[in-house]
């Protein structure tokens, strides 16, 4: 996407996020991949003519109206939608936003919904937990369970098909048989263990999927001066947890490259190289290669086990439509691995780009953010299609992301920290 801005250094805001978190410790590198840069136009990429002629380019969002007022000058501003916690509202915008955009929808039907509580009677995150079919000898998900103890899986969008009913096995740490119940799918479950959970990761896997597009330069920008410190705080959570960076960064067909990835390190100062390498130019028109670099973010070498998987995606822009099916085959490659999407929508993001972040962050268990207007700074930010959000600064809600994760508990935001409430809003979830 293209807009008339300055085009200072791109990609500053994955380098100051990630300065904070090594905190000043210097880790011996370990290179997972090589930097891959995708050609411009490839035969497997490129677009028929065919094709190229019967899409018609959408137009540039219209920009919005800074709002006026209470504003906090200076500050970046943002809220955020964990759509699993509110699944049948999304599910409505989600039907309404197909037959409007005329773009696919990932097929979400009969969820896995649950959350597990200890012997303690406290919520249980981290505790390992298969699903299989009824009667089945292998299961088709395996992971943990998340923040507070939730547990959102789609089989459907796993390739287990639409299941009536799944069992569950939680597994305890150690010795001890597993627990084993049967679900119904469609609905939350409360499902109480013989023995307590505890979140304590043994990694974190962190990786930046950036879009470096012209339009970008001015966010990024601004963003880096929010981001600062932000790890160095969230890793307070899980204090000693091994840290890798990782890097996509992409434009789109006939730009110096498409998408370029450079795997994972454990050393901040070549995560921060990689990054000054960066400049944002390219794009011309809205649409740009997400797809591409979310399907690179996801085959890149995430480590298994206890730990987090994280995938942060910064963008104002949609991926094509007729690769739009790509973007959502790729969010289920990182949901296969346990990885999860969080999308943070720029400004001049348009409803295109916030349904297919969505869904991603949706399936993956991760959450959308979104620049808002209350900075009284910067380009026009689109309201987003949710009924409840939180404002504050955007520094605040992803350290309280960051946060929540690496702990296993969901943390909201001070009082004092909320510029504006839309909506009635409780720990998450919209009650209106």
């Amino acid at each position: 996407m293209t807009k008339i801005f300055s085009a200072p250094r791109a990609a500053l805001l994955a380098a100051t996020f990630l300065a904070a978190c090594a905190g000043g410790i210097e880790e011996e590198v370990v290179i997972v991949e090589p930097v891959l840069a995708e050609p411009s136009v490839s035969a497997e990429a490129a677009p028929s003519a065919k094709v190229s002629t019967t899409i018609a380019p959408r137009p540039l969002p219209v920009p919005v109206p800074s709002h006026q007022g209470a504003a906090r000058r200076g500050v970046i501003t943002a809220g955020d939608i964990d759509d699993a916690l509110n699944l049948a509202a999304f599910s409505r915008y989600q039907a309404k936003s197909r037959k409007e955009l005329k773009l696919p929808m990932a097929n979400l039907a009969t969820p896995v919904l649950a959350q597990l509580r200890g012997a303690d009677g406290k919520a249980a995150p981290g505790v390992r937990v298969t699903l299989r079919k009824p009667g089945a000898a292998e299961p088709f998900y395996s992971g943990y369970s998340g923040v507070d103890g939730m547990i959102s899986i789609f089989p459907a969008s796993l390739g287990a098909g639409r299941l009536r009913e799944v069992e569950l096995r939680a597994i305890p740490d150690g010795q001890g048989a597993p627990m084993v119940q049967r679900l119904r799918t469609g609905q939350r479950a409360q499902v109480q263990l013989p023995f307590n959970g505890k979140w304590s990761p043994e990694f974190l896997d962190l990786a930046f999927v950036v879009d470096t597009t012209g339009s970008m330069a001015d966010e990024l920008a601004w963003l880096t001066k929010e981001l600062k410190g932000l790890v160095r705080q969230a890793k307070r959570a899980a204090p000693g947890v091994d840290i890798r960076y990782g890097l996509v960064v992409y434009r789109d067909d006939g730009d110096a490259y498409v998408v370029k990835n450079y795997g994972f390190t454990k050393k901040q100062s070549q995560m921060q190289g990689w990054l000054r390498a960066q400049s944002a130019g390219g794009g011309g028109d809205y649409p740009e290669a997400a797809a591409r670099a979310l399907a690179s973010a996801a085959g890149m070498q995430w480590r298994n086990g206890k730990g987090e998987r994280l995938m942060i995606h910064v963008a104002d822009a949609p991926e094509h439509d007729h690769r739009a099916k790509a973007y959502l085959q790729a969010a289920r490659t990182a949901a296969a691995k346990g990885v999860q999407v969080f999308g943070l929508g720029a400004s001049g993001v348009g409803p295109e780009a916030e349904y297919l972040m969505r869904q991603a962050a949706v399936q993956t268990g991760g959450r959308y953010m979104f620049l808002t207007d209350d900075s009284g700074v910067g380009y026009g930010h689109m309201e987003p299609t949710v009924s409840c959000y939180r404002v504050t600064a955007l520094s605040d809600l992803v350290s309280r992301v960051l946060r929540s994760e690496l702990s296993g508990r969901r943390i909201e935001a001070a009082p004092s920290k909320v510029v504006r409430t839309v909506g009635s809003y409780r720990n998450g979830v919209c009650v209106n």
